[in-house]
């Protein structure tokens, strides 16, 4: 929003006006008050508690609600999409209802994580609210999410306002490995409806962001991490939006860790080299601090880019063949359940004559005099609307079964043929793709198979097309001897105009299409060989076996079980690379950072004077400590692998010395805001204090595991806090909840109230005016907005 004093005039809300209780809350009431506040807003359902967020780059807030709707709003109160979870039962670790327990926003704002309490994360598309990937890990015991983190190494460079780097057009060998083959291919059209009501890629937006998109000159070390954490001490590591590493226990990763040691906070720096984890350690019940690295990041830097980007589009274009292999399905379906119920009423009849129904087509041809039961047939069953409404479900299937493939199919399996082309040429330079566990001959297997699937697709066309010219003459001859059997005569009207019937077209068509369609056979579900057991006996390739002639044994598979064979393939062949990744994670010696859980804290990294910094805020809420404790991790990296090599810590005290904490969150590398409320919890402040700039005790031995950092922070004499901004509420707005945006540019809050019916925006920067222009603002109101009906969200994902 450039300036977020920018966006909107500055209204009061009402429950802002400082009620001084002591000298210096008096003091601060003759000060402009921070924080200004932007725009309020009435919600159709309460929030829950800790599932709201800013996107990084964009002035929208994504909030769930308590009836599991995920709602998101502008940053003045619109709504731009909400949608209803839908509440499968019985799923979860336990059983009962799925639930929503984690929201992530990706840096570069463009998707939306969201945790769940069955073990899965699902991404959705910010500019629909669509899902477009659900990441399941392969162990069955994965419980509920406990934590989502989501981190790059590029949103940072590329932030508003920020001039963008000027790249080389040259031909260089740099140019020529990053070049996008891709993006030279036609364009993939979007999904009919049929598809299916989940379907990802009816949607165009998304089909361009996941498909369509193209590689910038650039872009090659671009690399986003997404760090899921479970209940039970489990973490799944995906790479590049939808590139899983796999699932690990987090205690393997170091033999200091506990079993079950669960991820509560993730963050890193913003070159992704060094990770910052805050862990829970449940047979202790301590905190702790550790760093993390990911090797394989730094030791394969764009070519790590290549494999996960490539095989991220790989496992969308799969998904995409396996979608409109689907509507393929569902448009044959309805075309011919209408022509097969038409014939099987009449075939049910001529058999009960002692006949068959293609003998009495014939004699209809033939001799044009139907027999009686052809006749009834034709007059009262299928009748002349009955055989409109059959050419035009048939003709209009055709050309869509038709369109299908040639618009979707087949230009699906050109791109994926570009990229396993690609992925077997990086795997063939051995000192590369020997570590990432890459095999060409993996590669080729996978070429192997989509050419397959390219000629039974062209095979397919052709008896299409075939069929389709049968049909057109069958159905006009169709019509014609309805007209004649309708039709009175009279000796003096002119003979009728003969229809041209190709005769030899509609009794092919009788003899071999009209018990049943020539496509059904590549719709077979059952009654064919499985590919991978063929190939392990016979060694013949995919390609091989599709390519013979129509009347080939032993029968092969039809589409869909030929796409699930070809997404399982690759399955089994990144799984490889992924084993071989999962081994280069590492997770340094953790520091006690407390003994007992605590109520609130906050973790983020940043970088001083050169050198990785990790900013830890802890604070006692049970007990409710007056205090917050600040804890500075100052990391060291000894070739790959990073340590915490000082430890730093400071007690800094509420303003008021009964005042508790409420919420607290980083802001950037110098603030960190509190929500602070007196002992009635009736009156609250918003302060934000420098902690940067606060003087941090050093003394504390991090290899002394006797004493956590919390307790040895609590016994320092407290500093004063610095209060640079301040803003309060009284008791008509009680604010329980806080999340922010702290990125230049973007730089924004809101405040959720007690009755999370409400909540405010507020600018991180802007101030209110002087008292007298702060009545004045206050006579004419603040604009408060609720949306009836926005319960229910647009649609169920």
């Amino acid at each position: 929003m450039g300036d977020a004093s920018a966006a909107s005039s500055p209204h009061t809300e009402p429950g802002t006006t400082p009620t001084p209780t002591t000298t210096a809350a008096a003091a601060a009431a003759k000060q402009p008050t921070g924080f200004l506040a932007l725009y309020q807003k009435a919600l159709p359902f309460p929030a829950r508690p800790g599932l709201a967020a800013w996107s990084p780059t964009l002035d929208l807030i994504a909030l769930v609600t308590t009836n599991e709707n995920v709602l998101l709003y502008r940053m003045n109160g619109q709504r731009v999409w909400g949608f209803a979870h839908r509440r499968d039962r019985n799923v979860g670790p336990g059983g009962g209802e799925t639930r929503i327990e984690r929201l992530r926003w990706r840096p570069d704002g463009k998707m939306l994580a969201l945790g769940y309490s069955d073990g899965s994360t699902r991404i959705y598309d910010v500019n629909n609210g669509k899902q477009i990937h659900r990441l399941t890990s392969e162990a069955a015991s994965f419980g509920t999410v406990s934590c989502v983190g989501w981190v790059d190494n590029y949103s940072q460079r590329t932030r508003p306002g920020m001039a963008a780097e000027v790249k080389s057009a040259d031909c260089t060998p740099q140019a020529l490995f990053d070049m996008d083959v891709g993006q030279m291919l036609p364009r993939l059209s979007v999904l009919p409806s049929s598809a299916g009501a989940d379907s990802t890629f009816t949607s165009k937006v998304t089909l361009d962001a996941l498909i369509n998109s193209v590689t910038k000159s650039g872009e090659g070390d671009n690399l986003d991490v997404l760090l899921i954490g479970e209940e039970g001490g489990k973490i799944l590591l995906n790479v590049f939006d939808s590139f899983l590493i796999g699932t690990m226990e987090l205690s393997s990763l170091s033999h200091q860790l506990k079993p079950h040691s669960k991820l509560l906070r993730h963050t890193a720096s913003s070159d992704l080299s060094t990770h910052s984890l805050l862990i829970h350690e449940p047979q202790t019940n301590n905190i702790l601090f550790a760093t993390m690295d990911i090797l394989f990041i730094q030791q394969f830097g764009q070519y790590l880019f290549q494999l996960a980007s490539t095989s991220t589009r790989v496992q969308a274009l799969l998904r995409y063949i396996q979608e409109a292999v689907v509507a393929l399905e569902t448009e044959f379906k309805t075309m011919n359940d209408l022509a097969q119920r038409y014939v099987s009423i009449i075939d049910e009849d001529v058999r009960k004559q002692g006949s068959e129904v293609s003998l009495e087509f014939f004699e209809l041809l033939v001799t044009g005099v139907p027999s009686e039961v052809l006749r009834e047939w034709l007059v009262d069953v299928l009748t002349e609307r009955g055989q409109k409404r059959w050419e035009k479900s048939s003709m209009n299937g055709y050309e869509t079964l038709r369109r299908l493939v040639h618009e979707n199919l087949l230009p699906t399996c050109e791109r994926l043929t570009v990229l396993f082309c690609r992925l077997r040429g990086l795997a063939r330079w051995k000192e590369r793709g020997s570590p990432l566990g890459l095999d060409p001959d993996d590669f080729t297997r996978c070429l192997d198979v989509v050419s397959g699937l390219t000629v039974f697709a062209h095979e397919f066309l052709l008896k299409l097309n075939k069929e389709l010219e049968h049909f057109a003459a069958f159905g006009s001859w169709l019509r014609h001897t309805l007209d004649e059997l309708s039709t009175v005569i009279n000796i003096d009207d002119k003979p009728a105009e003969d229809p041209q019937i190709d005769t030899l077209r509609v009794s092919e068509y009788i003899r071999c299409y009209l018990k049943q369609s020539s496509l059904a056979a590549f719709f077979r579900r059952e009654g064919f060989l499985r590919l991978s057991e063929y190939q392990k006996k016979k060694g013949e390739s995919v390609f091989e076996l599709y390519a013979r002639n129509a009347d080939r044994e032993p029968v092969p598979p039809g589409f869909m079980e030929l796409a699930a064979y070809l997404e399982e393939l690759c399955r089994s062949v990144f799984a490889k690379p992924q084993m071989a990744m999962r081994q280069q994670l590492r997770v340094g010696k953790p520091v006690t950072v407390a003994e007992r859980e605590v109520g609130k804290m906050d973790v983020r990294m940043v970088v001083e004077g050169g050198v990785q910094v990790a900013y830890v805020a802890l604070c006692d809420v049970e007990k409710k400590a007056n205090n917050l404790i600040l804890i500075r991790c100052q990391i060291s990296v000894d070739g790959s692998l990073s340590t915490v090599s000082k430890i730093g810590c400071a007690k800094v005290l509420f303003p008021d010395p009964e005042s508790v904490l409420v919420d607290l969150q980083f802001v950037d590398s110098s603030a960190i805001i509190l929500i602070l409320a007196d002992k009635t919890g009736r009156n609250s402040e918003m302060v934000s204090i420098a902690y940067d700039i606060i003087t941090y005790d050093e003394n504390y031995d991090h290899e002394d595991l006797s004493e956590s950092v919390f307790s040895y922070a609590e016994a320092l004499q407290g500093e004063e806090m610095a209060v640079v901004t301040r803003r309060q509420f009284d008791s008509s707005f009680i604010p329980v909840q806080l999340t922010i945006n702290g990125n230049k540019g973007r730089r924004v809050g809101c405040v959720i109230a007690e009755d999370r019916m409400r909540y405010i925006v507020f600018d991180l920067d802007g101030q209110e005016e002087d008292e007298e222009e702060e009545g004045e603002e206050e006579e004419g109101g603040m604009t408060v907005e609720g949306e009836e009906g926005e319960g229910e969200g647009q649609g169920e994902n």
